[in-house]
């Protein structure tokens, strides 16, 4: 199963949540992580989540079937910050090996 994960906790707490998410997933960007889990992994992470998580703190879990069924899309601004934000498509999920 496909998996993308983000928290938004206190500060202080940031680098346990990043530890924990590493564990499993790759870090893509700050507090963004995202890769292919089993079932038993998922639910693993989730009960550890579970058990660290505080009030008022929150991770979001996106999942999918598979890597090749999510579109995924940024919005980016020129240097200059003028006009639209530009979207690019990102297919670098999508694929089981990332070329260096």
């Amino acid at each position: 199963m496909y998996v993308l994960m983000t928290y938004d906790v206190q500060a202080k707490r940031t680098e346990k949540f990043k530890k924990l998410l590493r564990k499993y997933l790759e870090h893509i960007q700050y507090s963004v992580f995202s890769g292919d889990l089993s079932e038993a992994k998922l639910i693993e992470l989730r009960r550890t989540i579970s058990h660290l998580i505080l009030p008022g703190e929150r991770v979001t879990e996106i999942t999918a079937a598979n890597r090749k069924n999510v579109n995924v899309v940024h919005f980016v601004k020129n240097e200059s910050g003028k006009g639209e934000a530009k979207r690019v498509e990102d297919n670098s999920h999508s694929t089981d090996f990332k070329v260096l």
